[in-house]
């Protein structure tokens, strides 16, 4: 039953043998492996820097816990603010296809140098240059898959949470083989693994926009000398930027709120030019960002505080293995691989207009909030009911970290396709660039979160220890808890400006 056409929404028309004309509705475009495994080997690359990253300068340079967490927090920040700036130069000057390439090209290039040297300095201009690849490459990944669909497919959501599946593939790698490359070679072959996956992610994509004929978006960009040069000189000073945060923490603090400040007056600008309908889509995207910031404050405190609470702690053997941290994040990435397996399988692809879509987005957004709650609940109380004297069962720490995969789940997937949904066809790159600043926000912020966890001294005692992480989850639960009362606010403000007329 071979295939004769497929029409722009990816219906498939067969053709049986008695010639009658059979239409299968909106399948996954043929495109999809492509992003999946590109983006899955850049998450690798990733995750290897950012599980590892508090580990090595807790026990390769003994910093204290304030320093790991300020350092943490502005890369993570940085690796998310970065993409604003890489969506808008593929909007206006480069095109999506070749800021992808460059992007990862740096990101392999930073990796390899990183491999090779230990030095701090080093450190921070690399992790600097982390932040520019990833800021080009993620944005304009996600948006070509977007273009990939019509308005109208009901596969959207199906495919980019595939597409997510992708990324969590990646992580699942990049916190279990970096662990074993590091306890049988070393910090740098570690390091060095994160750019053989860079490397498979750029032959990846180089095959997939050559035999797909993969396309960018619209836009009036000219390929010229003047526009490769402007990118050049933008990227060259992002960098300088990013690098001059990670080392004064003070900067970072007037940084952060301007960028903050920046994505807010393009969204307003965006509101103030565009026509009714679009503009009360466009502030569907700033009430879902709000509550994206809110969300990967307390999610990312598992590179952070949740790190260093497993290390001093919970019990280090578990099924008869060294069960380090990394491995707890590889337990919550395969949990999101059954869970969206299964979504994916038993979802009902109803056709509903835009509106219905970002209603449904937003209950899906506090709902990831809510179970982001549940899961800092379950945690404060295994420190409040574990006797202070015993190391806590691995046991008691992995529901936590699963709950947080179907939270995951409910919010990032989701967010990246509703961005190709809401946005103006034109600034579709601009915009996932700004849903990524408010991960770069709750990095931001889960760096300011975790110091409510910091241990101030060096000890090794247990019952000061479990003390001082309980009294800092009481903390963290309690901020979690008015940030999900105010989700809720905004859920019944998102319901107001979409049936208001």
């Amino acid at each position: 039953m071979p295939i004769i056409a497929k029409q722009a929404n990816y219906d498939r028309i067969y053709k049986n043998n008695k010639g009658t004309s059979i239409v299968i509705k909106n399948s996954q475009p043929s495109t999809l492996p492509v992003f999946f495994l590109t983006e899955m080997w850049e998450r690798y690359g990733f995750y290897v820097v950012q599980t590892l990253l508090a580990i090595y300068l807790a026990m390769h340079f003994s910093w204290p816990d304030e320093q790991i967490y300020t350092l943490i927090g502005s890369f993570t920040a940085l690796t998310y603010l970065s993409p604003f700036v890489g969506g808008w130069i593929a909007d206006r000057y480069l095109g999506q296809k070749f800021a992808v390439l460059l992007g990862a090209f740096i990101l392999m290039s930073s990796y390899i140098i990183l491999s090779l040297s230990d030095h701090i300095p080093t450190l921070i201009a690399t992790l600097a240059a982390i932040s520019v690849g990833t800021g080009l490459l993620k944005p304009n990944i996600s948006s070509l898959l977007g273009n990939q669909y019509a308005d109208d497919c009901t596969m959207r959501e199906s495919g980019f949470t595939i597409f997510y599946l992708g990324i969590t593939a990646g992580i699942i790698l990049g916190t279990t083989l970096p662990s074993i490359f590091n306890h049988f070679f070393g910090w740098q072959m570690a390091f060095l693994s994160a750019a053989v996956g860079l490397g498979l992610a750029i032959l990846t994509f180089i095959y997939g926009i050559t035999f797909n004929k993969i396309a960018n978006y619209p836009s009036a960009r000219k390929k010229t000398a003047s526009n490769y040069f402007k990118s050049a000189l933008i990227l060259f000073v992002l960098w300088l930027l990013n690098k001059e945060i990670m080392l004064l923490p003070k900067f970072a603090n007037m940084v952060f709120p301007a960028i903050c400040c920046a994505a807010i007056a393009f969204i307003l600008h965006s509101l103030y030019t565009e026509e009714r309908v679009q503009a009360k889509r466009t502030i569907m995207i700033l009430f879902l960002c709000i509550i994206s910031v809110m969300f990967w404050s307390f999610y990312f405190q598992m590179f952070m505080s949740l790190t260093l609470f497993i290390i001093r702690a919970v019990e280090n053997i578990f099924l008869g293995i060294k069960f380090t941290p990394p491995y707890y994040v590889a337990i919550q990435s395969f949990g999101m691989i059954v869970i969206g397996f299964i979504s994916t399988r038993t979802k009902k692809n109803i056709q509903l207009s835009v509106e219905q879509q970002a209603k449904n987005i937003m209950n899906k957004f506090v709902c990831a909030l809510g179970l982001m709650l549940l899961t800092y609940i379950w945690i404060d109380g295994v420190c409040h009911f574990t006797p202070n004297n015993n190391k806590i069962s691995p046991l008691l720490i992995i529901p936590g970290y699963l709950i947080i995969s179907q939270a995951e789940l409910l919010l990032s997937p989701v967010g990246i396709s509703a961005i190709t949904i809401l946005s103006c066809r034109k600034k579709v790159s601009t915009m996932m660039g700004i849903f990524f600043v408010s991960l770069g926000l709750g990095g931001f912020f889960s760096g300011k979160l975790a110091n409510l966890t910091a241990v101030a001294i060096q000890t090794t005692d247990l019952v000061y220890l479990k003390q001082r992480y309980t009294l800092g989850f009481d903390k963290l639960s309690l901020i979690l808890a008015v940030c999900f009362a105010f989700s809720l606010l905004l859920k019944s403000l998102s319901s107001q400006v979409l049936i208001k007329k």
